[in-house]
Formats: structure tokens, C-alpha cells, sequence
């Protein structure tokens, strides 16, 4: 039988207020990358490679792409939240942490952010500081849910996604559904499965999504589209370690053009230039 080699997972990171953005490029197993993408010029920088783990769904990048903030496990298990400037990992801040559970965080504006501690300890080293104000709590803290879905849903809904009410879909896992405007006929549905029982290949949280045409109720899947969202007057999507752009039309997407393939990254050793 022949071997099919996996692809790179990736998700996407956009600056709101910028063009800048990171690709967090996940595989071999424990393995990841970041990458800088200018979307103004769809040019892509390598940052630096972690032996480890990063979760994408607690990450997030400031409004004018400045900083990011990540959560991580290394190859040896140890846990921690950083602030770094993007595509790097080099942290500006960093907070040591003594379990998996929760972790990351969200920027409330350029110069703050979030720590999702969930009541777990945090230990910030002393010798860091990027200089950003530290909030004790989200705004709308009363919804939180930890883990995931407790840093992600808060993203998504900030950067203009509306979230609807989660629906249970077997006895340990649920599935949220986010849309999110194109244009006057279009919208673009992102749903999030989290929980137990999902398919080979996926993690316990995965996205799958939808174009919908609002007018005609016309729905065209896009399963394989891992990562998703709108960019002004163009839609942005990862597939199979790729990143790709494309626009709606009134039958669906056109011009679809693959801007980058990770996939041929390899791992290697890199400084951080500050």
C-alpha cells in the first residue's frame, strides 16, 4: 500500500487593524513553525521553528500585528505562556505554567491583553517585559468556557464573526456555528467541532466550512478548507498546507490562487532578530 505524506496543518492569525498576519505550521508531530505573511504583497517570511506543541485556538496576534501571544508545550512537557513579536517566539513576556489546561490568551487593543489562566498558576519571569498592560479579566468573561473554545470564540467574535448557540452532537462532543458577511449575497459559515469522537486526522477541535449564498439558501461545502476568513474584498483559507486566496462571484468562489506551500519547510535553527 502506498504511503500518502500528511500535509502540514496550519491556521491563521490575521492582524485586524494591519496587513500582517502568522501562519502557525503544525507537523511532523511535534513540530511547528510560525510565518510572517504581509497580505498586502502575499509575502511570507519564516520565523522560527519549536520542538513542541503550540496551540493555534489560545493564540492571537495584536490589532496592528506588533505582538502575538501563544501558548506551548515543548518536546519535554513543559508548559508556558509567552508575548512575542511575530513571527517569532523569542517571548517578550513569559509566563511559566504547571498544566495544559488553559493557557494563551487575546489582545483587548494594541498595548493589552488577556491571560487565560482559568484560575491555573502562572508564573511570570521577572527578566521579561514587552512593556503591555496585563488585564485580570475578558470583557465578557461570563461566557467563558476554558480551554479552546475560552480563548477562540472570544477571537472570532471580536474580529466580526457571529457566533451561534453550540448543538450537542454525541454524548461528549458539540459543534458551534459562526457566520460571517462577504457581501450582500454571500456568507461564509465556520463550524467548530470540539469533544470526543472525531474523525481520523482530526484533532479534538477542527473546523469545517461553508459558503451560503443568503438569497437563493444556496450552501456550496468547502471540506477542505482547515482555516478560513474574510479579507476585505477576498476570502482566505488553508488547505493541506497550502494558503490560498480566492473571490466570490454569484456561483461561488473564482480565482482561486495558492499564495504559499508550506509544506516543503523543513526544521531548522533560527534567532530571533531582537
Amino acid at each position: 500500500m502506498e504511503n500518502k505524506e500528511i500535509p502540514a496543518r496550519l491556521h491563521v492569525l490575521l492582524a485586524q487593524n494591519s496587513s500582517q498576519a502568522i501562519v502557525i505550521r503544525r507537523g511532523p508531530s511535534k513540530r511547528v513553525a510560525t510565518i510572517g505573511w504581509d497580505r498586502t504583497s502575499d509575502t511570507f517570511t519564516v520565523g522560527q521553528w519549536l520542538k513542541g506543541k503550540i496551540y493555534p485556538y489560545r493564540s492571537d496576534i495584536s490589532p496592528d500585528g506588533a505582538y502575538w501571544i501563544y501558548f506551548a508545550m515543548s518536546h519535554k512537557n513543559q508548559m508556558w505562556t509567552a508575548v512575542a513579536k511575530p513571527p517569532y517566539f523569542k517571548a517578550l513576556d513569559f509566563y511559566t505554567k504547571n498544566c495544559a489546561w488553559n493557557g494563551g490568551g487575546l489582545f483587548a487593543s494594541t498595548r493589552s491583553y488577556w491571560l487565560n489562566d482559568g484560575g491555573s498558576t502562572l508564573h511570570k519571569r521577572e527578566r521579561f517585559d514587552s512593556g503591555l498592560a496585563v488585564l485580570s479579566q475578558w470583557q465578557d468573561e461570563q461566557n467563558w468556557q476554558g480551554e479552546c473554545p475560552g480563548v477562540y470564540f472570544f477571537r472570532l467574535v471580536r474580529d466580526g464573526w457571529n457566533q451561534h448557540e453550540s448543538e450537542h452532537i454525541g454524548k461528549h462532543s458539540y459543534v458551534t456555528k459562526f457566520d460571517k458577511r462577504i457581501n450582500d449575497d454571500w456568507q461564509l459559515w465556520k463550524h467548530f467541532y470540539s469533544g470526543l469522537g472525531h474523525p481520523i486526522g482530526k484533532s479534538p477541535y477542527y473546523e469545517n466550512h461553508t459558503l451560503y449564498h443568503v438569497k437563493r439558501r444556496h450552501k456550496i461545502e468547502m471540506p477542505n478548507m482547515e482555516w478560513a476568513d474574510v479579507d476585505k474584498n477576498r476570502i482566505l483559507w488553508a488547505e493541506e498546507g497550502k494558503i490560498l486566496s480566492g473571490c466570490i462571484s454569484e456561483n461561488g468562489l473564482i480565482n482561486q490562487t495558492m499564495l504559499f506551500d508550506t509544506n516543503p519547510l523543513t526544521f531548522a535553527e533560527l534567532i530571533a532578530p531582537y
